[in-house]
């Protein structure tokens, strides 16, 4: 798992949900970093990183590399993602639906 350089966030540590550090790296699309579209897709790679997509072609979007706290600040509600395993994907169709969770193929 990879960190981003430590920074300050306005939440304390106990309602931190995740047990990966609040600056583990977390890979966006640049429509979820800038919140014009809500995150849709979480992945927790099998090497620790953490992904929020927001279900579009993500081929067509520019990655911004943030770290998991200022995700969560984004949309609390990946948080309910917390325990997902490494290796394991969850998606839902819209903001506020519920997630459908599942365990990435490996296509290597």
């Amino acid at each position: 798992m990879d960190l981003v350089q430590s920074h300050p966030h306005p939440f304390s540590d106990t309602e931190w949900p995740f047990e990966d550090p609040v600056n583990a790296i977390a890979i966006a699309t640049d429509r979820v970093f800038d919140g014009s579209h809500p995150i849709l897709m979480v992945t927790h790679d099998t090497d620790g990183d953490w992904q929020v997509l927001c279900g579009g072609d993500v081929a067509e979007r520019r990655p911004v590399v943030t770290c998991l706290g200022c995700t969560w600040l984004r949309d609390r509600s990946i948080g309910e993602m917390a325990a997902l395993p490494r290796g394991w994907r969850a998606w839902r169709s819209a903001a506020g639906e519920p997630w459908d969770i599942e365990r990435q193929r490996d296509d290597h």
